[in-house]
């Protein structure tokens, strides 16, 4: 029984790292090093031996300063690329983005070599929000872990002509089933990097999001729900154009962060039976039913009135 617990904290420790102790050293790609956990030091160290040489498990390559370097994961034409760093394998959907973006699903594979490749996947995921909320020392992790291991989808927009894969994102719709909650799909996070803004990439990955929980009604699926920072206005009209209405305001309810100067929050779902037009989501006003009860619900438990498209 000791030793059970023992070992069950020794796991915590590895996949959550201690940020007061932990250095990230970066490659001349930009990728981070990898890390190995010393059990008896209870540190990490991105340090390897000879440089040229494969490091932890072929993973990497030692570079001359000394550091486990992930190669870069490149744009292909193939169905299906897999990053050895992270563990992620990047599967294509659908035709290219008005020919400049390509929408891959990203699936987690199982981390056989948890001392070292635990800390890639999920810097991953934080640096990439980081970069497209424009909040650099936001801190995500937690956030991520929760949503991603309780079944966790994300959905990634990367650029063709990008040099790098998990670098480059242009967009990313992160979604997880909660945990109280059988019939909904929940939206952790979306973003889309400032220069991509107001091309349609965060319409098209709600439209996916909305085919892949339409896929799952017979799992029970029927709402995908989400929530918003009180003062993000204009997160709030383009969710309601898209048919999701505000159901419930929770003072306090996010962490704070300096984007905003309240934590308060709505929380928004949007029902699948509502949905009448996949494609013409956010842009045809007939692409969702929206009832007035849904609209009165909004006006009495939010105190807020729905924007919606203009017919």
């Amino acid at each position: 029984m000791f030793l059970s617990i023992c070992f069950a904290l020794l796991l915590l420790i590895v996949i959550v790292p201690c940020k007061s102790d932990y250095s990230v050293y970066y490659c001349s790609n930009g990728r981070p090093a990898f890390s190995i956990f010393n059990v008896s030091t209870f540190t990490f160290s991105a340090q390897c031996s000879i440089p040229g040489r494969s490091c932890y498990g072929k993973k990497g390559k030692c570079s001359k300063e000394y550091l486990c370097c992930p190669r870069t994961l490149k744009m292909s034409s193939k169905l299906q690329l897999y990053d050895r760093a992270t563990n992620i394998k990047f599967i294509r959907i659908g035709i290219d983005y008005k020919n400049a973006h390509r929408l891959y699903e990203l699936n987690l594979l199982s981390n056989n070599s948890i001392m070292y490749d635990s800390y890639q996947r999920w810097f991953f995921f934080e640096k990439t929000l980081r970069d497209l909320f424009e909040m650099p020392n936001a801190r995500f992790w937690y956030a991520i872990i929760n949503c991603m291991q309780n079944n966790g989808i994300a959905y990634v927009f990367v650029p063709l002509n990008a040099t790098s894969i998990t670098a480059n994102i242009s967009a990313i719709i992160i979604l997880t089933r909660q945990k109280n909650s059988f019939d909904n799909l929940y939206i952790c996070h979306m973003a889309t990097r400032k220069e991509y803004r107001r091309q349609g990439l965060g319409t098209h990955l709600l439209q996916q999001s909305i085919y892949r929980a339409l896929n799952e009604q017979q799992n029970g699926i029927k709402y995908i729900s989400l929530h918003v920072n009180t003062l993000n206005t204009i997160a709030l009209e383009f969710y309601e154009k898209c048919g999701w209405r505000c159901y419930e305001y929770l003072p306090k309810y996010l962490d704070p962060e300096p984007h905003h100067t309240t934590n308060h929050a709505y929380a928004l779902k949007l029902n699948l039976d509502n949905v009448k037009n996949v494609t013409g989501l956010c842009r045809d006003p007939d692409a969702i039913d929206i009832k007035q009860s849904d609209n009165e619900k909004s006006i009495e438990n939010c105190n807020r009135i729905p924007t919606q498209l203009e017919k």
